[in-house]
């Protein structure tokens, strides 16, 4: 066979893969069909559909570029290019998943579609939503690969143009339809459009230099705080212009709205005067004078905006407070509490300004990793610029997670503390056995039952009580759980010193099905079996002199005791990992022989990271326990341990923020996918995050620096020096 022949036998083969690949994927896109007594029912439908000519030209495309794809690589690395595939592709799940006008059917864009029946939404939701993005992508492709200038300024100018008519035919819709429309379909795509615009106007205006990133951490380094403000500033304007302030189920009031709608109604004069304008005024001064004071780095004008971003979000407290007291006594929507009927404005105005003021203040909270970022080189200045920003940001995702519950409906509260929060902390201490020594477990979950029975044991909840009458509250048995995970962590980890990979994942898992089936066929029916708790655990409560402190129903209440939990567990592991033992954890997860070499006491620090990480999966545990008050071994399957190590490798193994931002992600993600896509369609979407990253992001989403060499097989020793390895490590 000569070279000609094998070439076309080559052809042939990638040809056949991608049209095989397309019709896969064609499948899969559509609705889910068929029985098991016709498994080809779907296939037929999905081939006699059209969309399968779609998918076979995607199919025909990806065959055409894949000989190309070193010098698509080459030019997709440019800057821009990244936000500029992510913006497309938001456009294109916003409309695929998201809302787009609720009072109809599912709320989705073809239910939209049927609702618009008339003028420009009529034909915006028929065919020009598709013809639109189609032709932004295409000219903005064509311009990121060719550095087109010219080209580039069309597909922003396209994009803008698309973003305003994505606005104005949704308000067509709505005002047409009269229904109350709280979607984020529409609001998602612009947001997205204008990332295509940003995107095109960055790559086409500074070729090959620096990305995006790298000029965000530039600006940071040169105005701290201004990445802060630019949000806050967002966040604010969104609130005052288009967000709900008043009844969102009925009136769908907004606050220049609002000022009509309370007119003789009783309602103070301060809080009228903020309805009517002095809102919008106070937001306007603190933004000019935050903005002048990063701008010239003016200490007396920070502090004065700062101030006045603290008033501002006093004043937004008082106005809403006013407006729901209103409501209540005049008994609108059934209210009992000021607070009960208010809608997202008021708390993302708050938002606004507090985020104001931590970015006023940035210089000063940042103040000592800026210090520690003088004197390094300039090969060091992306990094220090970085680290310049940590606190803040820090202290800004502090004020998120205290202000941002509030916009959530009650059954997103609960799914932030029953799900996102607990896992979180899972997580968090998984991170130290598998992220920061670097032995797999996949029994992690058995100390969450331990400390869930624990606390039921301890509180008087399980049919054997506590002995001499002893009855603790869930709080008051936080210390015991912790002690006896611990004692758990070191019992699993003595007998598994000498094991390594595959071989302590196997024997983790095998504890943890232990614990689960003990639990179950128990003697002396001492964890009731399948059955759970007989009495449902209590909820919390401090009562110690003039503090009384009682936890119920409300989410908001569990969500804030986590929270502060959750700082504490971050802020101590965050300085065990700087000490001299998460040193040596890092050196047994490099190489244990060579940190056995060195003197470091690799026994004792494997047993330290079984022991404290299973500490804080028995904190989770108490907290679990006391929050739902019933549940049984069917909450600790095998099936949640891997879920919590996916978590890890997700956001990045041995990064403290990769791995809280990683399980809040994989817990929030299901739980949204249920009111967007089909049930039978919620793993593929998952598992298409899952390999997505593991692909194009190994590392996962914030990886730790010394992974990111690894992985990329970087040998440049300036990028991990001694100084660097021990300060960022886990960053």
């Amino acid at each position: 066979m000569n070279l000609k022949d094998a070439l076309c036998g080559e052809s042939a083969r990638r040809l056949l893969i991608c049209l095989v690949g397309a019709v896969i994927v064609a499948v899969m896109w559509g609705p889910q069909q068929g029985s098991p007594d016709d498994y080809g029912h779907g296939f037929k439908q999905a081939v006699l559909d059209p969309r399968i000519f779609v998918f076979l030209g995607l199919g025909v495309l990806m065959f055409v570029l894949a000989p190309r794809t070193a010098q698509l690589k080459a030019r997709l690395a440019l800057p821009g290019s990244g936000l500029f595939g992510a913006a497309a592709a938001g456009v294109a799940l916003a409309r695929t998943l998201l809302h787009w006008y609720d009072p109809v059917g599912d709320g989705k864009f073809a239910a939209a579609s049927r609702a618009a029946t008339s003028g420009l939404a009529d034909v915006y939701f028929g065919w020009l939503y598709v013809v639109t993005w189609l032709l932004v992508v295409g000219v903005g492709l064509v311009a990121i690969l060719r550095r087109s200038r010219a080209l580039a300024s069309v597909g922003a100018l396209a994009a803008l143009a698309a973003a305003e008519l994505t606005t104005v035919a949704h308000a067509d819709l709505v005002s047409t339809s009269r229904g109350i429309d709280h979607s984020y379909g529409a609001d998602a795509t612009v947001v997205a459009y204008v990332g295509v615009a940003i995107s095109l106007v960055y790559s086409g205006w500074t070729g090959r230099r620096s990305s995006i990133r790298d000029k965000a951490l530039d600006l940071q380094a040169r105005y701290p705080g201004v990445l802060i403000a630019a949000m806050a500033l967002f966040l604010a304007t969104a609130s005052v212009g288009f967000a709900t302030w008043f009844s969102p189920g009925r009136l769908n009031a907004r606050l220049w709205t609002s000022a009509d709608l309370f007119d003789g109604t009783g309602i103070s004069a301060l809080a009228a005067v903020m309805q009517r304008g002095g809102l919008a005024a106070s937001l306007v001064v603190a933004a000019a004078v935050g903005a002048l004071g990063i701008y010239r780095s003016s200490t007396s004008l920070r502090i004065a905006a700062a101030g006045l971003s603290v008033l501002g979000g006093a004043l937004t407290l008082f106005t809403a407070h006013a407006m729901g007291q209103i409501g209540v006594d005049n008994g609108v929507d059934g209210a009992t509490s000021p607070w009960a009927n208010l809608g997202t404005g008021p708390w993302f105005a708050l938002l606004g300004f507090l985020l104001l003021a931590v970015a006023a203040a940035s210089p000063w909270i940042g103040r000592s990793s800026s210090n520690a970022a003088r004197g390094r080189s300039r090969a060091a200045s992306a990094t220090a610029a970085s680290r310049m920003s940590v606190t803040p940001t820090l202290l800004a995702g502090l004020v998120v997670a205290i202000v941002l519950p509030h916009v959530f409906t009650e059954y997103w509260q609960q799914v932030l503390v029953t799900q996102i929060g607990v896992y979180v902390l899972l997580a968090v201490g998984l991170n130290v056995v598998v992220g920061w020594t670097g032995l797999l477990d996949l029994g992690f979950i058995a100390f969450y039952a331990i400390g869930s029975y624990t606390t039921a044991f301890l509180v008087g909840s399980l049919p054997v009580h506590p002995p001499f009458g002893i009855h603790l509250t869930p709080l008051a048995a936080i210390p015991v759980a912790i002690g006896a995970c611990i004692v758990a962590g070191v019992a699993l980890g003595a007998p598994t010193l000498r094991l390594r990979g595959d071989y302590l994942a196997i024997v983790t898992l095998g504890f943890g099905e232990i614990i689960r089936i003990v639990a179950i066929n128990n003697p002396g029916n001492i964890t009731n079996s399948t059955r759970g708790p007989e009495t449902p655990v209590p909820h919390p409560e401090i009562n110690v002199g003039i503090l009384d402190l009682k936890w119920g129903t409300d989410p908001l209440q569990y969500w804030y005791l986590l929270l502060a939990i959750l700082a504490i567990v971050v802020f101590l592991f965050t300085r065990l990992e700087r000490s001299s033992l998460g040193r040596a954890w890092a050196a047994v997860r490099e190489d244990e022989v060579a940190a056995k070499a060195c003197g470091v006491d690799a026994t004792r620090a494997k047993l330290l990271a079984f022991a404290i990480g299973a500490s804080t999966s028995g904190l989770a545990g108490v907290f679990f326990a006391s929050q739902v008050g019933y549940f049984n071994p069917d909450n600790f399957l095998l099936l949640n341990s891997i879920l919590v190590l996916a978590y890890v490798v997700f956001g990045g193994m041995g990064s403290m923020k990769g791995v809280i931002v990683g399980a809040a992600f994989l817990t929030w993600l299901p739980e949204f996918l249920k009111d967007q896509v089909p049930a039978d369609d919620r793993q593929m979407w998952i598992g298409a995050v899952l390999l997505f990253m593991m692909i194009f992001r190994p590392s996962g989403l914030i990886p730790e620096r010394r992974h990111t060499v690894e992985l990329t097989h970087t040998d440049n020793r300036q990028a991990v020096t001694a100084a660097t390895a021990s300060e960022s490590e886990g960053s």
